[in-house]
């Protein structure tokens, strides 16, 4: 799947949140210092993946826009009868 500029970057900055959770709780079965420090940051960044990942699932629903023609295809060209093909209404 091909996938735009953007999409590339929310799944970037999903997978830096997703790397954050998981070594700030790595460091904490470690017996890293400063729990509470570390806490905030894996809350922080737990928010930020699920608000990430809402984003690319909301991008995924909506279909991408049609580009549009500048001039239309033969087959949806108005047929132009010119001065002479015109009609008159009658009265």
């Amino acid at each position: 799947m091909a996938t735009t500029r953007s999409t590339r970057a929310l799944y970037l900055v999903l997978g830096l949140f997703l790397f954050a959770v998981v070594s700030q709780i790595v460091d904490l079965l470690a017996g890293a210092s400063e729990v509470g420090v570390r806490t905030g940051v894996i809350v922080v960044a737990a928010v930020g993946a699920v608000v990430t990942g809402v984003l690319i699932a909301r991008r995924r629903r909506i279909p991408p826009p049609v580009p549009r023609q500048i001039t239309p295809a033969p087959e949806e060209a108005p047929e132009d009868h010119g001065p002479a093909g015109a009609t008159s209404v009658p009265g």
